[in-house]
């Protein structure tokens, strides 16, 4: 008779991230792409983290959907704060519990997208990109690496409408409005205590405590 452990049963699921951050205005006008790339490459293989997605590096702004497990999403957030290239880092959405990626691997562009951005709500800007961008990773998930790279190399029209101006990243990191690193980690990297209503005592005090 087989035993299987419940542990090897268990699912991994994973998380859908976008990432948006202003380039320091120290660096504006510099190629910082290579160091943008060393900082997620090294940080990934630190945090043994196996991430897909995609990062867009421009003039002045870096706009990233990530695919990796909540916790890595997490422990990566936590790294940024002390990248001193970005600043301004906002998170724009993430989404837990997706089983399957849409991409392999992680792979790096970078671009330049001049489109101004019109009066428009900051979140339902922010609702078009990242919908945008899990379009375009649906479209690249299709494809073997070998394409993705010759297409990321001279992307299409096509491709290009689905990615982030440069001045879209930009308004969108600049809001205050939107979650900064701090706030995101301070709601998922700190530590939650929940109290059940019978282990309540008097005087009565809150049944979360965060």
């Amino acid at each position: 008779m087989q035993t299987t452990r419940l542990s090897s049963l268990k699912a991994t699921y994973y998380s859908r991230s976008a990432v948006v951050a202003r380039v320091h205005e120290s660096l504006v006008g510099q190629d910082c792409s290579k160091r943008v790339q060393e900082f997620f490459v090294s940080t990934l293989q630190k945090l043994e983290c196996d991430a897909s997605g995609l990062v867009l590096v421009q003039d002045s702004s870096v706009c990233v959907i990530l695919e990796s497990t909540s916790d890595q999403f997490t422990d990566l957030c936590s790294e940024l704060r002390s990248f001193s290239v970005l600043i301004d880092v906002k998170v724009l959405a993430t989404c837990d519990d997706n089983a399957t990626r849409l991409m392999k691997s992680l792979y790096f562009k970078k671009l330049s997208i001049a489109k101004p951005v019109d009066d428009a709500d900051e979140f339902q800007l922010a609702k078009d990109v990242v919908f945008n961008l899990v379009t375009l990773m649906r479209r690249f998930g299709a494809m073997p690496a070998s394409t993705i790279k010759k297409t990321l190399a001279a992307p299409s029209n096509s491709d290009l409408m689905l990615m982030p101006s440069n001045d879209t990243v930009v308004f969108l990191a600049k809001h205050e409005s939107l979650m900064s690193l701090d706030e995101f980690l301070d709601i998922y990297k700190a530590p939650i205590s929940i109290e059940l209503e019978s282990e309540r005592v008097w005087p009565i005090h809150p049944l979360f405590t965060y």
